[in-house]
């Protein structure tokens, strides 16, 4: 509070100097409270405006586990249909091979069976049914062992389709975490992944090795997979989706990159 200076202090030049230079220190640090004030607003604005951007951005990360998730349960229900349809067709083929084999079987032992009546029989008519029964007996043996052949190679395919159905779904697992990607568009629209999936009409030398890219849309929750570089090395891709070129890009960069790894590991692996 100012001090009130009676009519004779205010007379003396000395004393009111000393009043303005009071007045002058108290307008000055006013003056700097009200620039701390200004400071602690900007900073409040600021901070609101980095929230808004953390909020904004928490948006896109959902709708693009959204996507995800939509793809893998797409995912899901087409492998179970697939595989559902493969072991219903693997039954029907295993059931008609053992009809087959027991059928054989059969046979062979009502061969058998006649081949003990006919030891009784004349030799010479012995010999030649014992010769035709022989030729019977190897073809029968060869159908069986044709018949064990398939039914091997239908049991094989079907623990092959399982085995693709489990790398299929750890793949998936991995893209649904949405925290494995290296590269990501500015708008969020795209992201890439590395994947090892290998499609039933491909063919390829070390599958353990083998190495692609994923291209995720996150607004829709479709992806496509990468089919190798053209020219100018970027992604070729399997399918319609269009996708756009600097995702292209980034994708045959990475590819790239993968090849180069592979042929280090293989000099290192002939060095040593």
């Amino acid at each position: 509070m100012a001090q009130v200076l009676s009519l004779k202090e205010l007379r003396t030049s000395s004393v009111l100097k000393a009043e303005i230079a009071k007045l002058e220190e108290e307008r000055a640090q006013l003056l700097a409270q009200i620039e701390r004030g200004r400071q602690v607003e900007k900073k409040l604005q600021d901070d609101l405006l980095e929230q808004k951007k953390d909020f904004e951005h928490l948006e896109k990360q959902f709708e693009h586990f959204a996507g995800v998730e939509a793809e893998y349960e797409a995912l899901q229900q087409q492998v179970a249909m697939e595989r559902l349809e493969k072991l219903i067709d693997d039954d029907k083929k295993d059931n008609a091979l053992t009809a087959q084999l027991k059928k054989a079987r059969d046979e062979l032992k009502v061969a058998q069976d006649e081949l003990k009546e006919l030891k009784a029989l004349d030799p010479d008519r012995l010999k030649r049914q014992v010769a035709d029964l022989k030729k019977k007996t190897q073809q029968q043996s060869a159908d069986n062992q044709n018949l064990n052949s398939a039914l091997v190679k239908a049991r094989k395919e079907l623990k092959d389709l399982g085995t693709e159905k489990d790398k299929l779904e750890t793949d998936l697992k991995a893209s649904r975490g949405g925290t494995d990607f290296f590269w990501q568009s500015v708008d969020g629209a795209w992201v890439l992944y590395e994947c090892s999936v290998v499609l039933k009409d491909e063919t390829v030398a070390d599958p353990d090795k083998y190495k692609r890219i994923r291209a995720l849309q996150t607004a829709t929750g479709t992806s496509v997979l990468s089919s190798g570089k053209d020219d100018n090395d970027k992604a070729l891709w399997r399918g319609t989706l269009e996708v756009p070129e600097d995702v292209s890009v980034e994708a045959g960069k990475r590819l790239l990159s993968i090849a180069a790894d592979l042929d280090e590991k293989s000099s290192d692996s002939k060095t040593k």
